[in-house]
């Protein structure tokens, strides 16, 4: 398979929609809440083969919840390991309120065992062994799992071949992944886990072309001191590309939130399938840094406007581009 995607967490993702979030008291949902599966390197796949391109999906499952994650993968289409672990698959309650800002409350996930943890990692090698391209990891970590881990496969893929692999997690586990001799092709940090990865803070509310224009500064000084590309997205404001091409900003349309879970790796995964060459944009003759990366921001925008996990249609993300 060309493209690997790593679910080391995997989630069942409840979204529940009310007027204004208050704690100690009563919130009644204001609209039917939504169940969906989720988690980094499952929306990964389900964005891709919205896409139209296959990929194989490694992860932990468990329980009623892991098989209902495996039921979302079948019925999308998309290939993936059949182990179970003894741990129930996670479940996360996502809030988005009329008035507030949008609530999470992910559990840890896990724990797993040392011989499931094992097991993953020898999949994962026979992957590497058989020529996989493009390896995306990334997400939160298990109760059970190392945060080295995903610098472990970093380690046992420049020992295989020539993958490229493709980094979005938080700031502890970034850190190792950056700080290793093995470094990955692409990281993608949201503003958040920049500031954490690089001891900042950048206020685009009220000092927006200033504090973007540090933002440039620090992923181009990441880049240069590494190599590595850089992704970087910015919620409501857009998302930023360091890398070989330059460094280009593209805004966010202004669009109404309906479900947030699954933005960025909708991003990071849309504008891979560009920039690897894998999905060809009409409007462009040969991938580029700056069309992956307005096909990328207009593809975030467009999921954010569906509910829980749902992901936009190429014909929605095209609309998306056209008002951009």
């Amino acid at each position: 398979m060309q493209i690997i995607t790593l679910a080391l967490n995997p989630a069942i993702d409840r979204t529940m929609y009310v007027a204004k979030a208050k704690i100690g008291v009563l919130n009644r949902a204001t609209a039917p809440t939504v169940t969906a599966v989720g988690g980094k390197g499952i929306n990964n796949s389900f964005v891709f083969k919205k896409l139209g391109i296959d990929s194989l999906c490694l992860g932990f499952w468990s329980g009623d919840n892991g098989r209902l994650v495996q039921k979302s993968l079948t019925n999308a289409g998309v290939e993936f390991n059949r182990d179970f672990t003894e741990c129930e698959t996670r479940m996360n309650i996502k809030i988005i309120s009329e008035s507030d800002e949008p609530t999470e409350f992910n559990e840890s996930g896990g724990p797993i065992l040392p011989m499931e943890r094992e097991l993953m990692l020898g999949r994962i090698q026979e992957c590497l062994q058989d020529g996989a391209e493009y390896f995306f990891m990334g997400g939160s970590v298990p109760i059970g799992i190392e945060k080295s881990f995903y610098r472990d496969i970093l380690d046992l893929g420049s020992e295989i071949g020539d993958t490229k692999f493709i980094v979005d997690c938080d700031c502890d586990a970034l850190k190792l992944c950056m700080s290793g001799e093995n470094k990955p092709y692409m990281i993608k940090p949201n503003k958040f886990e920049l500031e954490q990865f690089c001891g900042e803070r950048f206020d685009l509310d009220n000092s927006f072309e200033s504090e973007l224009e540090r933002i440039k500064d620090t992923i181009t000084k990441i880049y240069d001191e590494t190599g590595v590309i850089v992704l970087c997205t910015l919620g409501e404001h857009g998302g930023l590309y360091c890398g070989d091409e330059g460094v280009y900003y593209i805004p966010a349309p202004k669009v109404k939130l309906r479900g947030f879970t699954g933005a960025g790796d909708t991003f990071l995964t849309a504008f891979c399938a560009v920039h690897f060459g894998l999905f060809e944009l009409p409007d462009i003759s040969a991938p580029n840094a700056e069309g992956a990366l307005k096909f990328a921001v207009a593809a975030s925008a467009a999921k954010v406007t569906k509910p829980g996990t749902e992901f936009a249609e190429i014909s929605e993300i095209n609309s998306m581009m056209q008002i951009m």
